[in-house]
């Protein structure tokens, strides 16, 4: 038991002589931060995927402004981010990063995240612009028909893109159209007299999540008069899709989407032949639909006629070519000719 005691003895006073071999740590010279006043002033460029500028106003603390930027415009956040990088001036250091060190204002700014460097000399700031101009979604002006079967609107610098959807009384016609254009062609959605309509808004390109109010057109009264002559006037017309990885482009015949009932929409195929699903679940029969900038006509079953005239109702002849499409300017395989709006032209 005496052995023990005095083992333990001689490890404390080992330990002891230890500690007080290690010097104290030097005391904090430097004067400390408690807080830091930023104001910020955001301006929009304009420019496509750029946020513009922004200016920060800092209070007369003992700092400066080294750096500040837009962080990336496709980022995940809501709100525009902004990195704010600030120098303490000789003999001072900031307190911390925490949210307590920072008063924000302008432009809806509120602290994100930040983090010290260089021995806390340096501090660099994330804060989100909550009420930045330029990331709202400012409400489509001018939308109006042009009476041929397509549509327009006024253009809104901030958007990224439109959303459109055409109405037919109070019933949604397929499904909302994101459209990179300020104009759209409807003829294809347009196959029964009725009297439509369409919305557009727009989709701010720096937060895709903020979408401004629909902006209605007036009701356009389509009858059979108008059906046919827009059938007549649309060859090859084509529409500026939005080009995003969840949009589709018109440039070719689509059959991947799917409409409200759930079965897919498009081009269909069976045993009988091809078939045209709309997107509000209906199919063109004994009439004529535009698909994709190409005239088609569907017979009394439903069917895509093709290899084949048909004798409209306007009393004029028309050819469908091999993959069903109304032939334009130039001979049918049976040495007729055509002219741009597929009209047969005797004698020529």
């Amino acid at each position: 038991m005496k052995i023990g005691k005095r083992i333990a003895a001689l490890v404390l006073s080992a330990l002891l002589a230890g500690t007080m071999a290690v010097p104290a740590l030097a005391a904090e010279e430097r004067t400390k931060i408690s807080k830091v006043t930023i104001k910020f002033t955001a301006y929009d460029s304009g420019d496509d995927g750029e946020y513009g500028e922004v200016d920060i106003t800092l209070d007369s603390g003992p700092y400066s402004l080294e750096d500040v930027e837009f962080l990336s415009t496709n980022a995940s956040s809501q709100y525009p981010r902004v990195r704010v990088t600030l120098t303490a001036d000789d003999d001072y250091y900031f307190a911390s990063a925490n949210k307590s060190l920072f008063s924000l204002s302008g432009e809806g700014a509120a602290y994100s995240s930040a983090n010290l460097r260089d021995n806390k000399s340096t501090v660099v700031l994330t804060a989100q612009l909550k009420k930045y101009s330029g990331a709202k979604a400012d409400a489509v002006d001018d939308v109006e028909w042009d009476y041929d079967g397509s549509g327009s609107w006024g253009e809104v610098p901030n958007a990224g893109y439109y959303e459109v959807r055409l109405k037919k009384g109070s019933t949604v016609i397929g499904d909302i159209m994101k459209v990179d254009d300020t104009q759209l062609n409807f003829t294809s959605l347009i196959t029964q007299t009725g009297s439509y309509s369409f919305q557009v808004r727009s989709v701010n390109r720096y937060v895709p999540s903020n979408k401004s109010k629909w902006t209605s057109s007036e009701r356009w009264s389509v009858d059979n008069d108008t059906l046919n002559y827009i059938r007549s006037n649309n060859s090859g017309v084509t529409n500026n899709f939005y080009n995003g990885s969840t949009s589709t482009s018109n440039g070719s015949t689509t059959n991947n989407s799917s409409g409200p009932n759930g079965p897919t929409t498009g081009w269909q195929r069976n045993a009988t032949g091809y078939w045209y699903r709309n997107y509000d679940g209906t199919w063109p029969a004994a009439c004529w639909q535009q698909i994709n900038g190409y005239w088609y006509y569907f017979n009394a079953s439903g069917y895509m006629v093709a290899n084949d005239w048909i004798h409209h109702s306007d009393g004029k002849w028309y050819y469908l070519g091999p993959n069903g499409a109304m032939l334009t300017n130039t001979r049918t395989p049976d040495n007729y000719y055509v002219d741009g709006n597929g009209v047969y032209i005797p004698g020529v």
